[in-house]
């Protein structure tokens, strides 16, 4: 279902750039067509994943389980502590792989209108997503953008850095993928 969903995803992605592109056109012949936002997926997920609001969620968690053990609540201590590894597959596939975040931009779903404006894109979109790009379109890396609604540190901002133009890692190398 998941699988199914993405592709619908990319399939809508592409018909909004070919209306946006054509009602651009024939709107305005001087205009080039509409200004493609792209982000990296995984320095998104690589900032959340290292934000303190995070960090607070997993602590929370930890003292849940540790909770549920000392009261010998043994069915809710096994339902915490499988999600930690459930957890674990998931963001090494957001951070390293091509795994979809719509968890993580719908904590941010309310700014991206201003984060377009800011960057002066009319569309957002994973570059993940874009299968084919003709060189002829404008695009804008507003991936700096989105890191910042996790606040994150310098030793984060360096990590981010260093992903940079790295391939992402097919998602069947990834230990524990189905």
């Amino acid at each position: 279902m998941k699988k199914r969903i993405g592709s619908h995803v990319m399939v809508i992605t592409v018909l909004v750039l070919g209306i946006l592109s054509t009602s651009v056109s024939a709107q305005d012949p001087e205009t080039t067509g509409p200004v493609i936002g792209t982000f990296d997926s995984r320095c998104v997920a690589a900032a959340y994943y290292r934000s303190e609001e995070f960090l607070a969620d997993i602590a929370e968690q930890k003292a849940e389980y540790e909770e549920a053990l000392q009261v010998g609540d043994t069915e809710r201590a096994d339902e915490l502590g499988a999600l930690g590894p459930e957890q674990q597959q998931l963001a090494h596939e957001q951070v390293f792989s091509r795994g979809d975040i719509d968890e993580i931009i719908w904590l941010i779903w309310s700014e991206l209108p201003d984060v377009a404006e800011e960057a002066g894109v009319d569309l957002i979109v994973s570059t993940w997503d874009i299968i084919y790009r003709d060189e002829s379109m404008q695009f804008v890396d507003v991936t700096d953008l989105l890191v910042l609604f996790f606040d994150p540190s310098e030793e984060t901002l360096d990590l981010i850095e260093s992903m940079r133009g790295m391939p992402a890692i097919p998602p069947q190398f990834l230990q524990g993928s189905d």
